[in-house]
């Protein structure tokens, strides 16, 4: 039985330390799990957009919701080492 309890705490804590971690954003972002948002563009065709408008390596792309529009975001370094955050419009046909 402490067994069954111990599980439980543990359960009930990571879900509310999930739970915090998915409302709060280091930019006052609001973000939300991927599959509840609807994009009509995927992650891979995000990404090559991102690299056509900045070529580089691809450091870090997440799909977020900003003000009601979602976005992906793609994180990119250049051969010269310069970071750049692009902003894809994950449902263009609905700007």
């Amino acid at each position: 039985m402490k067994r069954v309890h111990t599980f439980s705490l543990l359960g009930a804590s990571v879900l509310l330390l999930t739970s915090v971690g998915l409302a709060m954003s280091e930019d006052g972002r609001e973000k939300v799990t991927v599959a509840s948002l609807p994009t009509s563009v995927t992650m891979e065709e995000a990404i090559k957009t991102a690299t056509t408008q900045f070529p580089g390596k691809v450091l870090e792309a997440e799909l977020e919701s900003e003000d009601g529009k979602v976005i992906y975001e793609v994180e990119i370094v250049n051969a010269t080492g310069e970071i750049r955050e692009v902003e894809i419009d994950a449902n263009p046909e609905k700007s």
